[in-house]
């Protein structure tokens, strides 16, 4: 998925967290990002999510998504959401491109906090044509 370079802007894209295991898993928080918040690139500015249990299917629908909030995934089931970035006001060379391919999930399975890189099946990429230097 291929954003063009504008500072400030705000892109939205899809992604799908399943649970491949078999207990049950409360998603806690996402990032776009590893690490501590202050030093992310991309700055999440909405999180939505289509919530689903055994008795209800998988609705992939960014206007059906409620904000995020922490929510129960069980085993075998997956979690649609929708991220919203902000592009960020950084400098970039002509032709160069800022992304990432994964979100940073963390969960409690069986009481216990867990953290986990995820892969989005996507690979998200704001690329700057023309270069860029912040004023």
């Amino acid at each position: 998925m291929r954003f063009a370079f504008n500072p400030g802007r705000q892109v939205t894209f899809g992604a799908s967290i399943r649970n491949p295991g078999p207990w049950p898993v409360t998603i806690t928080g996402i990032a776009g990002e590893g690490g501590p918040a202050d030093h992310h690139v991309f700055k999440i500015a909405r999180l939505a999510a289509n919530p689903a249990d055994e008795a209800t299917a998988v609705v992939f629908d960014p206007a059906a998504a409620a904000p995020f909030r922490s929510i129960r995934v069980a085993a075998g089931m997956e979690l649609p959401v929708f991220v919203t970035i902000t592009i960020p006001d950084v400098e970039m060379a002509p032709g160069s491109g800022l992304g990432f391919d994964d979100l940073a999930v963390d969960y409690d399975v069986l009481g216990l906090p867990r953290h986990q890189r995820v892969p989005m099946g996507l690979h998200l990429l704001i690329h700057s044509a023309s270069g860029y230097v912040p004023r």
